[in-house]
């Protein structure tokens, strides 16, 4: 059957080629999925059932064996980084990321304070996550 010219193409997911994908990050099984909407800042992993992060599209996850750096990825968003540009590189390395917190503290704040049901429910996801990483 042909498709109607005036309709898009649908995406994965379902979605219409309109809709972005966004990822969201599970700390437990260190795997990363996308989803057409960013409605929640929390969804259950497909996977494990645990609760999966919502990121910016900037994101890029970790190989799932770099423990090091799924660490570094939780600690950034404990902290309330969500991958935006931030006009410097994020840190390499977890040592780096208490200096790189604090000198963008001021940033977080205003995201923390233009969307404070979405780190409610972050940190609420976060807070039932103690020594996420297996």
């Amino acid at each position: 059957m042909d498709r109607d010219a005036s309709t898009p193409p649908a995406q994965k997911g379902g979605a219409s080629s309109s809709a972005y994908l966004h990822p969201y990050a599970c700390f437990r099984c260190r795997k990363s999925f996308k989803r057409a909407s960013r409605a929640n800042a929390v969804l259950t992993c497909p996977d494990c059932g645990g609760p999966s992060i919502g990121l910016t599209r900037k994101f890029k996850p970790p190989k799932r064996t770099d423990i090091k750096q799924w660490e570094k990825v939780e600690a950034l968003v404990r902290h309330g980084f969500l991958f935006w540009s931030l006009g410097e590189p994020y840190p390499e390395t977890l040592d780096q990321v208490t200096a790189f917190a604090q000198r963008h503290a001021g940033f977080i704040g205003r995201e923390r304070a233009k969307r404070p049901d979405a780190y409610a429910q972050i940190e609420a996801a976060l807070s039932d996550m103690s020594g996420t990483l297996k």
